[in-house]
């Protein structure tokens, strides 16, 4: 199966230096190359996060945003709901969240023209999941499925 490799940044800033070789124009170090790569997406991340736009990626690659959904309590699998460690220590018996409703990071890949496109999955870092909550509740501000309706989007280009 050939897409099975993570590619990282470094991958990218080779294939970056490469691509400046052959046009025969300078390129960055290392460093300030990742501290762009790096300050950039912490932008992106926070437009997303606490402004709750989507982001339309360039070369239609599609579209990143957060997305709510239903949770279901099934009663008789307790296994797969989630314990509230602090509230059971707290309490001294187990307590489940109670939430309704969960968010995740959605890459929506409907739109993506991107050969195998169903091989590529999106993983955001551990900080940028738990930021969610952190938007949701003290920001007061709460995402929708966005499947159903047209929104604002950011453009990147």
């Amino acid at each position: 199966m050939p897409y099975t490799k993570n590619i990282s940044l470094r991958e990218f800033y080779s294939f970056y230096k490469e691509n400046c070789i052959k046009k025969k124009t300078s390129f960055k170090s290392y460093q300030e190359y990742s501290k762009l790569i790096k300050d950039f997406n912490l932008i992106l991340r926070d437009r997303i996060l606490y402004c709750g736009e989507t982001v339309n990626l360039p070369f239609k690659l599609g579209q990143i945003y957060i997305k709510k959904f239903e949770v279901f309590y099934d009663v008789e699998n307790k296994k797969s709901w989630k314990i509230n460690f602090k509230a059971t220590k707290e309490e001294g018996r187990t307590v489940y969240y109670g939430s309704p409703y969960g968010y995740k990071w959605q890459w929506n890949k409907k739109k993506c023209i991107v050969k195998g496109k169903r091989y590529y999955n999106f993983k955001p870092c551990r900080t940028a999941s738990r930021l969610i909550a952190d938007a949701v509740n003290n920001k007061k501000l709460d995402f929708y499925n966005k499947w159903f309706t047209n929104t604002q989007a950011l453009r990147i280009s």
